[in-house]
């Protein structure tokens, strides 16, 4: 059997690396889009804080100041979870070019399931024709065939019509070689450039990775931070009421 280099094992692998790769991503994609939900609405509950504080500072004349101070910090933090989603947006969209990544890695693999076929096709066609050439030409049947089922029944060809059917054989044959070696270049020539595109996007892709998932925790101690800004700013106001 002819195969392409290397073994369609390694293509096998890479399939289903692919495979899981987009599976992990997509559901990685799907948490951090619940856990954005839950964010959203924990931020704009702060603006319920801030409309209560403001509303009840109205009625207190010591303690009006801080409670106005306090709602204020609320405010400006609920409204601050637009911007922070937007920057999220941004790291999921990093994230999602690698869906399409896993996606570019199947279309490869599928087009060698193509050549590798095709070229399997070419060399079984290649045998059946040298083994029909060689039938031909010592008058032995190898195999049960509808051909030599007929031959017995009716009679055998002259040597004429024979050795009119070994040439174009013959022909075919030469035909067949030259294709087989042309199909198997081009596998290989698709191989090797393939492989070598894929090495480097496993480079790109575990650079790319590592920094929107580092970016991503960054933002994400940074926003933890904030919330802690605005508390600490709130517990002042009160401590001055």
């Amino acid at each position: 059997m002819y195969y392409l280099f290397p073994a369609p094992r390694r293509f096998t692998e890479l399939k289903h690396y692919s495979d899981e790769l987009q599976s992990v991503i997509s559901h990685l994609l799907r948490v951090r889009a619940r856990v954005a939900d839950r964010l959203y609405g924990v931020y704009k509950v702060h603006g319920n804080y801030g409309r209560v504080f403001s509303e009840w500072s109205a009625i207190e004349k010591e303690m009006g100041d801080g409670l106005q101070s306090a709602g204020h910090h609320m405010d400006v933090y609920a409204a601050s979870i637009d911007d922070i989603l937007e920057e999220e947006e941004h790291y999921a969209d990093q994230l999602k070019e690698y869906l399409f990544y896993a996606e570019a890695l199947r279309a490869v693999c599928r087009k060698h399931e193509l050549m590798q076929y095709d070229l399997e096709m070419a060399a079984q066609d290649l045998t059946s024709k040298k083994q029909q050439c060689e039938e031909l030409a010592t008058g032995t049947v190898r195999t049960f065939s509808l051909k030599g089922m007929t031959s017995k029944l009716f009679g055998q060809e002259t040597p004429e019509q024979r050795e009119a059917k070994i040439k174009v054989l013959e022909e075919q044959i030469q035909e067949g070689e030259e294709q087989l070696k042309s199909k198997n270049l081009e596998g290989r020539d698709f191989v090797k450039s393939a492989w070598a595109d894929i090495e480097r996007f496993k480079e790109q892709k575990n650079h790319d990775l590592k920094e929107a998932l580092i970016s991503y925790a960054v933002m994400q101690i940074s926003m933890c931070k904030k919330g802690i800004q605005v508390w600490t700013n709130a517990k002042e106001c009160f401590g001055k009421m």
